[in-house]
């Protein structure tokens, strides 16, 4: 049975390309475009892994992560962030105080993604 990934990201381009790549590569995924979304197809759909971006207006990544916690305590979060003021490493920093198991800094490279992804997948 294939791993379902939900995709967290409030970009319209991310969230089809990212959704294309990983179904290409034999995920399943589903896609949500903020926090409280992204929460309520946590709830209902039980995925394996996460990716969520950090900046999202209404409710952003932190909280989203803190609340997955609560319910999936050894679930693969992964934490993305692009360009923001005070760079992307700050709010990634954040999300691992908050409970992310990895971060990727927006742009990253497609193999950096599926790698991490396989590594999940053994672990």
């Amino acid at each position: 049975m294939p791993i379902l990934i939900l995709v967290i990201d409030d970009d319209t381009a991310i969230r089809l390309s990212l959704s294309i790549l990983l179904q290409a590569k034999g995920y399943d995924v589903v896609v949500a475009a903020d926090g409280a979304d992204g929460f309520a197809q946590f709830l209902q759909h039980r995925p394996q892994i996460v990716m969520s971006d950090m900046i999202m207006p209404g409710h952003e990544g932190l909280s989203t992560i803190r609340k997955m916690r609560e319910h999936a305590p050894d679930m693969p979060i992964i934490a993305m962030s692009g360009s923001v003021e005070g760079g992307p490493a700050s709010f990634l920093q954040k999300a691992q105080a908050a409970g992310a198991t990895l971060c990727l800094e927006k742009p990253f490279e497609t193999d950096e993604l599926l790698g991490i992804l396989a590594d999940l997948e053994r672990a």
